[in-house]
């Protein structure tokens, strides 16, 4: 670009004298002229912008990018990224154990409204509608359910609206005496692994006939297979853009490392308290969920007991997993203010995932990437931090 502009700026001088020489400039005014152009251009430092503009130098330039967000599959290595249990039976606390792994795989630039999604509303469950005037009991409709739904890989549920009282329960949350008129059973269509086939939507409907004919109660389908699995897979394209982690590491100085009761000491001076998977936890006080986590960063993640009595950690990683956090813009910045706490207490640096030192423009950079993500959640109608969002993360 360098030598383009170059080019068209000699272009543009020699034409501007081409025209005051056809208009019969004076002489001594095309000296001037000339003497002043003649001269910058003799002083100019062509070695300096030729090396500007060399392939080694525009290369490097390239290579140099922002600190991005993290995939969890990079981040988790060889232990689960996401909290125990399935569906809505998730447990509350976000349970990642990374690794420091030399295969770890530098994290990608944020991919936001990827045009394969489209900009629809997304469509969480594939559901029938088991609807009927005479009431059933609990125990006899989950018992049908729970015979079938073993064939069933995703999570899967089976709401009833009570009688009296007309309150939709998830059945196995109810109490034994209820009893329910309309009945609602529903299945994931997709994580952040894989998304439901036709196999296993036709056995959901098996288990829809054996209800139906068990129950003596007329079956009404949300949509048919083959209008499901374009939206499951729309689903598995969405938490694959979205399944994604906010990571500051914090590194000790060259050849030292951080002594376990002072990790311990710093991170409990944080707010944070040693929770699921032996990892510190910053714990949400009005709901008790964990909004970023503080984990060992040396394989397998968590803190044990005896280490933290007497032993030595070579790293420290704080992360968060932004879809599952409520406003994770302003959660980003308390764990930010927390990292750089347990930074200045420990005598350590912070770093990104790739080992760069992390300076307050590209905290900047991170924070706009999570604002980036909460917003375009929104557009397709998952609000971070909320149940469809911990139920798909």
């Amino acid at each position: 670009m360098a030598l383009i502009m170059l080019g068209l700026v000699i272009l543009g001088v020699i034409a501007a004298l081409s025209f005051l020489k056809r208009r019969s400039t004076s002489a001594s005014w095309l000296a001037r002229l000339r003497s002043g152009i003649a001269s910058p251009v003799v002083n100019f430092r062509w070695p300096a912008a030729l090396n500007f503009v060399h392939p080694d130098r525009l290369v490097n330039r390239v290579r140099q990018r922002e600190p991005s967000l993290m995939a969890s599959h990079d981040f988790e290595g060889h232990a689960s990224a996401r909290p125990k249990g399935s569906g809505s039976k998730a447990a509350d606390q976000t349970t990642t154990t990374p690794v420091d792994s030399a295969d770890q795989h530098p994290s990608e630039p944020t991919r936001v409204l990827d045009s394969k999604i489209g900009s629809a509303p997304i469509k969480i469950d594939y559901w029938v509608r088991l609807p009927g005037q005479t009431p059933v009991t609990r125990d006899l409709a989950l018992s049908v359910f729970r015979e079938h739904e073993i064939n069933l890989s995703h999570p899967r549920a089976i709401h009833g609206r009570t009688e009296p009282g007309n309150a939709w329960l998830d059945l196995r949350d109810a109490s034994a005496g209820e009893i329910f008129t309309d009945l609602i059973i529903s299945v994931q269509m997709a994580d952040p692994d894989r998304c439901v086939d036709e196999s296993e939507l036709t056995r959901f409907n098996n288990l829809a006939y054996a209800l139906a004919e068990t129950l003596d109660r007329p079956l009404q389908f949300e949509s048919s297979i083959e209008e499901a699995l374009p939206e499951a897979a729309r689903l598995e394209r969405f938490c694959h853009e979205f399944d994604l982690l906010a990571v500051i590491n914090i590194e000790p100085e060259p050849g030292a490392g951080f002594s376990g009761p002072d990790v311990a000491r710093v991170a409990e001076r944080a707010g944070m308290r040693l929770g699921e998977q032996d990892i510190f936890h910053f714990f949400d006080s009005r709901t008790g969920v964990s909004r970023f986590g503080l984990a060992n960063r040396c394989e397998p993640g968590s803190f044990s007991y005896a280490d933290l009595e007497s032993g030595m950690f070579r790293g420290l990683a704080l992360f968060m997993n932004i879809p599952r956090v409520e406003h994770p813009t302003r959660t980003f910045t308390e764990l930010r203010s927390v990292a750089q706490y347990i930074s200045t207490e420990l005598n350590g640096s912070l770093v990104d995932p790739d080992g760069v030192i992390l300076s307050p423009v590209q905290f900047d950079s991170i924070r706009r990437q999570i604002q980036s993500i909460e917003s375009s959640m929104k557009k397709y109608g998952v609000e971070s931090g909320s149940d469809e969002a911990r139920r798909l993360f």
